[in-house]
């Protein structure tokens, strides 16, 4: 914040000891003794001009104290009951976030303009407290029309509460007033719709706006974005464009999000170039999303090489920690390790460190390029570890087999998490499941404690339970855990959820309740079965010998069934020896996979499993014969698993 530029003693010659808006109630100033009234006027205009200015300085650079010197002098001249003083106070209090001195001014303002009405509705919805800036508004209509202003203002107060109608209601208002045509009112009207995701509204505002601008395009692009509509905010970006507008940062920060969605390599290198063009390579929120978007779309070498070049040519003074992060999960995700090492190097040299989010996401690079030695090396070496630091840890130790170092750290976690302020969440839970099944230590001991203990569990957690029972085979826990969580009143079961339910009743031969489940996917939580779903009712059937009418299940599939419906088919035909359906089911692979071994593995092993070793051995013969041959082990379970 800059400093104000003007002595406070100008206006306070004497002691403040008390509040002035207790002084205002306390010592009213005497109209008989008012010294401005023996002042030549010139000089009256000149106090009356300075303190009005000195007042927007205060309010300009959010400066509470030398304000509330100045409204002790404006108390001792009599000026306070000046509407123009009273307004700009107000102002000030309401800018300096001090509504309880705004709000007790207002009450003892002898005249309201529309001016002082909207100084405190702005007030109030700047601290959120929107329903007494909505009670306000009301009051007003009663006494005095409003303007524009407070119309936009309120504008922001319904957005904030969550309520669409009262923007319907606004929008009416300002038809009512003759606002609807003001440029500042339309433009906060098409920002409210396209925030509430009623773009229908939004888009038939901006094109009957004769001055649409650059801000009226970015709140309907930036409200497609928001929206999830990314296609819809590309071709609004082009209309923008043969409007001869040109779009601002805000628009491009919303436009590489879509991106981000969307792999529209072209409009990302167009992006790229106005970034350039425009020279908002130093505004580091635009560079890190450019980042983010490249990383996202898979562009990492030729992406992080290229904001290498734009963010080292000018010293890297203005890049964030974040942006420096996502640089190095790039690094991490392409493999690129020597260009990570290369901008660890960079980091230290310009004074990156320490930084928690930097030093999360270099271990998280060393870990994905299999260099976990670098990273517990850096992990060891923090001054300070949050749970994201644990994690990360941990995973890189799982990524790179070291499961029973990762779980030493998972140990300490439990044991002394509280001791260093660390405590476990849903990552947390799903690597110690990991880490468990990894060394077929079965502890679920240790997981249930890691769950039972977290002092908030989100719906990642309450899946990475339900995984873990249906890993170690205990259906009957899973749906216990299952059924907590359908009477919990945040979180409802998702997608996921299921998927690990059916998997879970799968393991454990629970067929009569991982059907029923299925059966109530849509009616009971809205959720369409997906492919993974149908894999796991396929999965179900045939570990439970019902290898017919798995096989019936997938010919009435309202959809056409994939690899994993097919491999999990196969899986089961494994465990019974039925060469008959097996045979059906590698047909269907082998059209679906054709370079894949996995399914020639699983059908040879059954005919070996049956005694027919001349269809074993021509399977074999045909996998050596290619030169993709590579064993894998047969089809198992769900989504693959070989």
């Amino acid at each position: 914040m800059h400093s104000v530029q003007l002595n406070p003693l100008k206006f306070t010659s004497f002691p403040i000891t008390q509040n002035p808006m207790e002084r205002d109630r306390a010592s009213p100033v005497n109209p008989k003794n008012n010294n401005l009234k023996l002042q030549a006027p010139s000089l009256c205009e000149d106090i009356f001009s300075d303190i009005l200015a000195s007042l927007r300085i205060c309010t300009e650079n959010r400066n509470l104290k030398v304000g509330l010197c100045i409204h002790a002098k404006i108390l001792k001249s009599g000026l306070h009951s000046d509407v123009f003083v009273g307004n700009s106070l107000l102002d000030m209090y309401s800018k300096c976030g001090h509504i309880e001195n705004a709000a007790e001014l207002f009450e003892h303002m002898p005249n309201r303009t529309v001016v002082s009405w909207t100084s405190i509705i702005s007030g109030y919805c700047k601290r959120g407290l929107d329903d007494e800036a909505l009670s306000l508004f009301c009051q007003m209509l009663t006494n005095i029309q409003p303007n524009e202003y407070a119309l936009a203002v309120l504008l922001r107060a319904c957005v904030q509460k969550g309520d669409p109608k009262l923007v319907q209601v606004i929008h009416c208002q300002a038809i009512k007033y003759g606002f609807v045509m003001d440029s500042f009112l339309q433009n906060s009207l098409i920002d409210a719709y396209a925030k509430f995701g009623i773009l229908v509204a939004a888009e038939n505002l901006l094109d009957r706006f004769s001055c649409r601008d650059v801000v009226s395009w970015t709140s309907v692009i930036s409200g497609c974005v928001y929206n999830g509509m990314m296609q819809r905010a590309l071709a609004l970006l082009f209309q923008m464009q043969e409007d001869g507008v040109m779009p601002n940062e805000v628009t491009v920060l919303s436009i590489l999000q879509a991106c981000s969605s969307f792999n529209e390599w072209d409009v990302s290198r167009w992006i790229h170039g106005l970034i350039m063009k425009m020279d908002w390579r130093r505004n580091e929120t635009v560079v890190n999303s450019l980042v983010q978007m490249y990383c996202t779309n898979g562009y990492f070498e030729e992406g992080i090489q290229i904001l290498c070049d734009l963010c080292f040519s000018s010293e890297g003074q203005y890049l964030s920690p974040e942006t420096m992060a996502t640089l190095l999960q790039g690094c991490g995700h392409s493999g690129s390790l020597e260009l990570g090492k290369g901008i660890h190097g960079y980091l230290i040299k310009h004074g990156f460190f320490p930084c928690i989010v930097i030093e999360n996401s270099l271990m998280d690079m060393y870990g994905e390029n299999g260099e976990h030695d670098s990273a517990f090396q850096l992990f060891a070496m923090m001054g300070s570890k949050d749970i994201i630091s644990w994690n990360t840890m941990i995973r890189c130790l799982l990524k790179n087999e070291q499961s029973s170092e990762a779980l030493k750290l998972l140990s300490e976690i439990h044991t002394n998490g509280e001791r260093y302020r660390i405590f476990p969440d849903f990552i947390t839970v799903l690597a110690s499941i990991q880490a468990c099944s990894k060394l077929a230590s079965l502890r679920l001991d240790f997981a249930e404690k890691i769950f039972a203990e977290m002092p908030l569990r989100d719906l990642g957690s309450w899946n990475s339970m339900i995984a873990a029972y249906g890993i170690n085979g205990n259906g009957v826990s899973a749906l216990k855990i299952f059924t907590e969580l359908k009477k919990s009143v945040i979180y409802q079961p998702n997608a996921i959820t299921l998927v690990n339910v059916l998997s879970a009743c799968a393991h454990a031969g629970l067929v009569e309740e991982g059907s029923e489940i299925f059966r109530c996917m849509w009616r009971d939580y809205g959720i369409e079965p997906r492919m993974e779903h149908f894999a796991c009712v396929v999965d179900l059937l045939g570990r439970s010998g019902r290898l017919e009418e798995a096989k019936a299940f997938i010919e009435k599939m309202p959809i056409r069934p994939g690899p994993d419906v097919w491999g999990a088919l196969l899986g089961a035909c494994a465990l019974f020896g039925n060469v008959e359906i097996a045979e059906s089911a590698a047909e269907k692979l082998c059209v679906l996979e054709l370079k894949s071994n996995a399914w020639r593995v699983a059908i040879s092993n059954i005919y070996a499993g049956v005694g027919r070793w001349k269809d074993a051995a021509k399977v074999r013969a045909e996998m050596r014969r290619s030169e993709e041959f590579r064993k894998e082990g047969g089809w198992s379970s769900v989504g693959g698993e070989r």
